[in-house]
């Protein structure tokens, strides 16, 4: 499905991004705080879920998601990151909690810079010691 850029979605438009707990996407240095790398911005399907966080709330973004923690990003953080290759579209499928893909693909480059301009949401950490990933059986 051809997706088309939402110009709304722009400038300081706060994001929402769950981030799964598991040893691949997060990491805890000698201090005890957490670190996302940089493939939790990186998609096979090319459409990166976050959330208008003006249109939901932190814990509804978390409900059903044990363990996960949550970062922020602004919309033109997203852009400048990802450049003119990507779209940010409205997920037409799925409009609940202002649900929004960014399309396209992102490279390693660009999701290392996503990675560096994103912040934790105050609070809402990973679980340190995580259920198990879901396998491709169980997913």
């Amino acid at each position: 499905m051809e997706r088309e850029d939402d110009p709304k979605i722009a400038g300081d438009v706060v994001l929402f991004r769950r981030i799964p707990p598991w040893p691949d996407r997060v990491t805890w240095d000698d201090s005890g705080q957490p670190n996302f790398s940089s493939f939790n911005f990186k998609d096979k399907d090319n459409e990166l879920s976050l959330h208008l966080a003006s249109e939901t709330t932190p814990d509804e973004i978390l409900r059903g998601h044990e363990g996960f923690g949550l970062v922020q990003i602004t919309a033109q953080q997203v852009r400048e990151a990802c450049g003119t290759g990507v779209k940010l579209c409205r997920c037409a499928e799925d409009p609940a909690m202002g649900h929004v893909l960014v399309c396209g693909k992102i490279s390693s480059g660009s999701a290392k810079k996503l990675q560096r301009a994103t912040k934790w949401v105050e609070g809402r950490w990973p679980a340190r010691n995580p259920p198990d990933p879901p396998t491709a059986l169980s997913e």
